[in-house]
């Protein structure tokens, strides 16, 4: 499928992968040094380099953006690829059934915009207003939003004329998406007769639901490396754009407590072959895993933790706690046995990549994953527009058709019969930790997210899921001929089906992780003992050193975390 599709697709796109790279010497030195190019690395180094006395490197452990994730279809696909760090959780019990979860990150020019769902939420005026009040200024609510409208060239006509917000202009396009299928249209509306419809969770109200707005421009995929980074790679001569290249440490005088450059390593070979040296700055925006990472090799982090690998310690922070992550659980199953074809057969797939030249058909989207919501459970605030879960629907083949479906996640996503309902938990209060147990820097780090620790987060999945079972209620499903799937999954066939005790064990044994990991380089004031920046994103104790990504969030904000990424990114010229 996959080849056929670039085939017919390969008159649109310019083959990145071609491009010559600029090869890095040892010993050049740069302005400002940004190590990763991510969701806000990419950003970052696009705000730097608008200066044209500045000279900006930005290096990615990654290669160049592959050409077919710019099409919806395949979000999926790049999963355990070499696009993906392939991370994984620590085994932990009571959670993904006490195996390891899969961690996907991008490795990519554009990071993890490249592999995510491509959905483009702010998060809630309350979380920015926590941020502030625990003493992190000009990080409140309206502090940040103008950093939201000025990345935004927003192309929906009925959100753009909201203007206090949202704008156009921006580099980052933002749409809802063009495509929807029956299902999928079918979903939206059993929401809007129930009342939850809204129109624009980026605005005025945050609860409802609605087909999503996303990165996202006529059809295909904005990742930050095409918003920001391919429009001015070739024009500004002052930025430099390096792949395949991993920063091994930062470079720090341990007396001054000044940080003046990065060691670098050939990512394939895995050996070191230089420094490159920073006069300004280093900006780490390698991402919650990867940024705290860094620093612990760096000689920053807890001075037990680098003890033990052998790493001096140049300054104890707590790097790597505080982590927090949006998590869910597969959770029950819908039917429609009379619905469309189980896979595509070969002209129709030809006919779905012929309207794709049109920027059209099922490859513009994601599927039922389109229709997002956002509800509030028992410990959300009853008098305020605050929820703190989030509502969604996967799209999958019928279990008993699977054999004939090769790789399902290469199918258009209008080609299946059945739906997994999902609550994420948007306000975790369980904290985990990323660690270390070596010095060497192509050693993947230890994650222990933590999931369902406190006893608040599965009362909050319960409701969850019992706010889906509700919906079901709605005539529209049974008029439909939707059935809902009560076979109880193996793990938790002792429990009554529906009941806290199931969702409970469903949580526990069939977690699934949302991708969305923060917090774990916390930003506070200078009396929070737990920070490990302030609130300009300088690293405590270490000179010319920030840190730019969604590690810095104190508190995982209520939304999925691209959107709050770039805005990060895009604060970043205000501190010069």
């Amino acid at each position: 499928v996959r080849d056929n599709y670039l085939d017919v697709m390969s008159v649109n796109f310019t083959d990145h992968s071609l491009r010559i790279e600029y090869c890095r010497q040892h010993g050049d030195h740069y302005d400002f040094i940004v190590v990763g190019a991510g969701s806000a690395g990419c950003v970052v180094a696009n705000r730097l380099s608008e200066i044209d006395d500045w000279k900006v490197l930005l290096i990615e452990a990654g290669g160049e953006e592959p050409l077919e994730m710019s099409v919806p279809v395949f979000k999926d696909y790049a999963v355990d690829t070499k696009i993906d760090w392939q991370y994984k959780t620590q085994p932990t019990p009571g959670v993904c059934a006490g195996k390891p979860c899969s961690w996907p990150r991008g490795k990519t020019l554009g990071g993890t915009s490249v592999l995510n769902w491509m959905v483009y939420f702010r998060g809630n005026k309350r979380d920015y207003e926590n941020w502030e009040s625990l003493g992190n200024a000009d990080w409140g609510y309206e502090d940040v939003l103008p950093f939201f409208k000025k990345s935004e060239n927003n192309m929906d006509p009925e959100i753009a004329r909201n203007e206090k917000y949202h704008s156009v202009g921006g580099y980052l396009s933002v749409q809802k998406f063009l495509y929807a299928d029956e299902n999928t249209k079918l979903i939206l509306q059993a929401y809007e007769d129930m009342g939850y419809g809204v129109e624009d969770s980026n605005a005025e109200t945050m609860s409802g639901f609605a087909i999503s707005q996303a990165t996202y421009h006529n059809g295909e995929r904005r990742s930050t490396n095409r918003a920001f980074i391919e429009p001015i790679r070739d024009v500004r001569k002052n930025l430099k754009v390096v792949t395949n290249v991993r920063v091994t440490k930062v470079l720090i005088n341990p007396k001054t407590k000044q940080a003046y450059g990065v060691e670098v390593a050939h990512e394939d070979s895995r050996s070191i072959f230089g420094k490159v040296y920073a006069d300004k700055e280093v900006i780490v925006s390698g991402g919650s895993v990867n940024s705290p990472q860094l620093l612990m090799l760096s000689g920053i982090g807890p001075k037990d933790t680098l003890n033990k690998v052998g790493i001096k310690v140049i300054k104890d922070l707590d790097v790597g706690k505080n982590l927090q992550e949006h998590s869910t659980a597969y959770g029950f199953n819908l039917t429609r046995e009379d619905y469309g074809s189980k896979l595509s057969p070969e002209e129709e797939l030809k006919r779905d990549m012929r309207d794709y030249l049109n920027r059209t058909g099922p490859f513009a989207t994601i599927g039922t994953t389109s229709v997002i919501g956002f509800i509030s459970s028992r410990h959300a605030p009853k008098d305020e527009d605050y929820p703190d879960l989030e509502i969604g629907y996967y799209a999958t083949i019928n279990p008993t058709e699977k054999q004939k479906c090769g790789s399902v996640y290469l199918t258009p996503s209008d080609y299946y019969n059945s739906m997994t309902y999902f609550p994420f938990l948007f306000r975790p209060q369980s904290r985990g930790y990323i660690t270390i147990n070596s010095s060497d820097p192509f050693d993947h780090p230890l994650i222990y997210p933590n999931y369902f620790t406190d006893v608040r987060d599965l009362e909050a999945i319960i409701d969850g899921y019992n706010f889906g079972m509700k919906v079901l209620d709605n005539p529209i499903f049974k008029r439909t001929g939707f059935k809902l799937n009560r076979q109880k999954r193996e793990m938790c066939v002792d429990y009554k089906f529906g009941s806290d005790d199931y969702w409970i064990c469903i949580a526990k044994n069939y977690t699934r992780p949302d991708h969305h990991p923060a917090g774990t380089c916390r930003m506070g004031p200078k009396h929070d003992r737990t920070a490990v920046v302030d609130p300009k994103l300088r690293v405590y104790g270490i000179k010319g050193l920030r840190v730019a990504d969604c590690s810095i969030m104190p508190n995982i904000t209520s939304s999925n975390l691209n959107a709050v990424a770039i805005m990060i990114g895009r604060t970043m010229r205000r501190f010069y």
